[in-house]
């Protein structure tokens, strides 16, 4: 567990997960090992044709000598049967942008029982902001999986870290001047979205575990001086997805990571816009500057015995407004599915 410290923080880890200035896989778990932690496996796809236009792509984990581990399928396929739901979403969007709340907008929906999916502008690259910190999350898990203890570590937070803006969305701060540990400053980084004890566990814990995980779901390295990581609603779907699967942290862990992501205590977007006692679980983020304000959720929304993955990304000029716009569209949803 020793290996896992370190005495400063990298400014990526700092700005991508904590600040606001700023794969098409989900892998079944490559279990690191002493001999395999550089994130170094590549994955193989092959397409196999489901019609003259439409692929499927099969996706294998390599690095191995006699398996090829089958990844979930996916269907480069929009549903024909989601046209309803996107022309609705997409009218909303619309209708927000003539008002002048937005700049921009997308979303990604997933019925995660039929493997069904739609998507508006769904490849627009954003700020994720505190999205970012759920990969971070299941980072601090992998350490657990491979040193049973991590997250009992105890971390001493004297005072607040320096940041470049002070979230609007936040309802409780980390008590100063007491020791925390690991598992309780990550439910203040997931529960409250809490950015100072999310740079507390950055500046005492070695990054290479987050760098592997952005490797493993084919995304970009990370530039150690970049301030900003962008990333579409598509591409950050995928840490949820892999989150209701179990396909990538063991599955204690994925129910762990749910669980603690079902605490999430930002009501003023899809909670707002769905029935009371609706179950879900869902991460938000804000990110951009004086200009241009950015908004995001992520979430898996429980109706009626299904799971529907839905993650929605703005920009405009409020994050108040911003807001409002989220919940209406979870209500949408809400109301498509139960129609």
């Amino acid at each position: 567990m020793g290996s896992f410290l370190k005495n400063s923080v990298p400014l990526y880890m700092i700005a991508i997960s904590t600040t606001f200035a700023g794969a098409a896989v989900w892998l079944i778990k490559d279990r690191i090992s002493n001999n395999n932690t550089n994130g170094e496996a590549l994955s193989q796809a092959a397409s196999v044709a489901t019609s003259s236009t439409c692929k499927t792509v099969l996706e294998r984990v390599s690095g191995y000598n006699y398996i090829a581990p089958l990844l979930p399928v996916e269907n480069q396929c929009e549903s024909d049967e989601l046209a309803a739901l996107k022309s609705s979403l997409s009218t909303i969007i619309e209708q927000q942008k003539v008002a002048g709340i937005l700049k921009q907008a997308s979303f990604y929906f997933r019925d995660l029982d039929k493997g069904l999916w739609t998507a508006y502008n769904e490849n627009e690259k954003y700020y994720p902001g505190s999205l970012m910190k759920v990969p971070n999350l299941m980072s601090y898990l992998i350490m657990e999986e491979q040193a049973p203890g991590t997250l009992n570590t105890k971390l001493y937070y004297s005072k607040p870290f320096m940041v470049q803006k002070d979230p609007v969305f936040i309802s409780k701060k980390l008590p100063e001047e007491s020791n925390y540990s690991v598992k309780e400053l990550l439910q203040y980084m997931i529960t409250y979205s809490d950015n100072n004890a999310t740079m507390l566990l950055s500046n005492s814990f070695d990054d290479k575990y987050f760098k592997k995980i952005l490797a493993d779901f084919h995304l970009p390295a990370v530039d150690p001086n970049q301030r900003n990581y962008p990333l579409s609603p598509r591409e950050f779907s995928r840490f949820m997805r892999s989150i209701y699967n179990g396909s990538y942290l063991s599955l204690n862990h994925s129910e762990y990571a749910a669980e603690l992501l079902s605490t999430c205590d930002f009501k003023e977007g899809f909670a707002k816009g769905l029935p009371q006692g609706t179950k879900l679980i869902h991460k938000f983020g804000e990110a951009g500057n004086n200009d241009e304000k950015q908004l995001h959720e992520s979430a898996i929304i429980y109706i009626n015995g299904h799971a529907y993955l839905f993650t929605v990304m703005t920009k405009g000029t409020n994050e108040l407004q911003l807001a409002p716009f989220l919940s209406e569209m979870a209500s949408a949803v809400y109301k498509y599915v139960n129609s």
